[in-house]
C-alpha cells in the first residue's frame, strides 16, 4: 500500500529551501509514496497566546487553519518539515506553526511517525537548527528520520538517494526498526507521569493508547539497560510530582 508524506515549507519565497524539497519530492516519485507539498504561508495561523485551551479542553480557541494542517499531520505516513535558518534558528512562521501544537506535548498524536527535516542557510546556524529540531520531534514521540542541511557552501549539491535511506526504510519497515536514545525514553516517562498526575483528559489519551504500562510508546529496539533506567525514572517522578 502506498504511504502517504506531507512535506511542509515554511519559507515564503520559495527559494533554497523550496529548492531542495522539490528534489526530495523527485526522488521520492521513485518510491511507491504519494506526496503532498504544503506552503505554511498559504495557511491562515495566529500565533499561540498560551490559553491552555487546547490542553485543558482538547481544542484551540482559535478557529484557523492549523485545524486543518494538524489533522492532515497527523492522517500522514511520513512528514518532511522544512525551514529556512533566520538569525541562527527556524523561522517565525514554522515556530508558530510548531507553538501551536502544544497539546501534543500531553497527548502526542503523531507518535510513531518517521520525520524528515530539512533546513538552508546562507550564513550558520545549522546546528542550533538541528537541535530544535530534534527538541520538537522527541515532544512529539516521532521517530528522527535524519535532516538534510543545505548552506552557501553547498546549496547547488542536489540532494542524493543515501539521504533519504533512513526515511525511507522508517516509513517501509515499520515502527520495530527504531531506536530510540535514552533521553527520548526519558521524555516519554515524563509525559506519562504528566498525564497520570495532572490532567484527566491526557490520562485517558493516554490509557486509550495502551501507553501506561510501557517503557515507550511501541515495540521497538530498546536494550534491557535503558528499560531498566527507563522505569527507575517513572517510579521516580511518579512518587515525588503531586
Amino acid at each position: 500500500m502506498s504511504k502517504s508524506i506531507l512535506i511542509i515549507n515554511s519559507s515564503f519565497r520559495k527559494k533554497n529551501t523550496y529548492k531542495v524539497l522539490m528534489q526530495i519530492e523527485q526522488l521520492l516519485k521513485k518510491s511507491d509514496t504519494n506526496i503532498e507539498i504544503i506552503n505554511l504561508f498559504d495557511y491562515k495561523i495566529e500565533n499561540c497566546i498560551g490559553c491552555k485551551k487546547c490542553i485543558t479542553d482538547g481544542e484551540c480557541c482559535f478557529k484557523d487553519d492549523m485545524i486543518n494542517l494538524m489533522q492532515k499531520m497527523v492522517k500522514s505516513d511520513g512528514l518532511i518539515l522544512s525551514s529556512p535558518i533566520y538569525v541562527g534558528t527556524v523561522s517565525g512562521k514554522f515556530k508558530t506553526m510548531v507553538d501551536r501544537t502544544c497539546m501534543w506535548y500531553h497527548r502526542p498524536e503523531l507518535a510513531g511517525k518517521p520525520i524528515l527535516f530539512v533546513a538552508t542557510t546562507e550564513a550558520t546556524g545549522i546546528k542550533d537548527t538541528n537541535k530544535c529540531f530534534e527538541t520538537i520531534a522527541m515532544e512529539w514521540g516521532v521517530q528522527k528520520a535524519g535532516f538534510i542541511a543545505r548552506s552557501s557552501r553547498n546549496i547547488n549539491s542536489s540532494v542524493q538517494d543515501k539521504e533519504l535511506l533512513q526515511f525511507l526504510k522508517l516509513l517501509n519497515d515499520g515502527k520495530s526498526s527504531y531506536k530510540p536514545s535514552i533521553y527520548e525514553i526519558n521524555i516519554f516517562q515524563v509525559q506519562k507521569v504528566l498525564a497520570l498526575k495532572t490532567n484527566e483528559r491526557d490520562k485517558q489519551f493516554w490509557q486509550d493508547s495502551g501507553w501506561i504500562d510501557k517503557v515507550y510508546y511501541y515495540t521497538c529496539k530498546i536494550n534491557l539497560l535503558k528499560r531498566i533506567f527507563s522505569n527507575l525514572i517513572f517510579k521516580f517522578l511518579y512518587k515525588i510530582i503531586d
